[in-house]
């Protein structure tokens, strides 16, 4: 009862699905107002450490943001959207942050 034939797994693999070249657009532009906060001198020298500590953060946040949303879309495309309107939120946070630090300051 020995069999000699080669038995080779077969396992059902998930359809992969890519992310279309329009959402990968989108992903990509929502993304582009977070990492610019790096650069925003008068936040990194500002003497409040929160401030300070959420201005080196806030990229890092972002960055992850924009990951999950482009793993998401294929399998969970609304919870890929909803990513991307907390991210466009909290960059509206920010900004109003970067603002009421100092109005009249100049970003570079």
């Amino acid at each position: 009862m020995n069999d000699n034939r080669e038995q080779s797994e077969v396992t059902p693999s998930a359809p992969q699905r890519r992310v279309p070249w329009w959402m990968a657009l989108i992903i990509i532009l929502c993304a582009l107002p977070g990492v610019s906060f790096l650069f925003m001198g008068n936040l990194l020298t500002s003497l409040d450490m929160t401030v300070k500590g959420l201005t080196w953060f806030y990229p890092l946040y972002t960055i992850a943001s924009a990951l999950l949303a482009w793993q998401c879309y294929g399998r969970r495309t609304l919870l890929c959207w909803i990513i991307l309107v907390l991210l466009i939120m909290s960059h509206c946070c920010f900004f109003y942050l970067a603002t009421s630090i100092d109005p009249t300051a100049s970003y570079r």
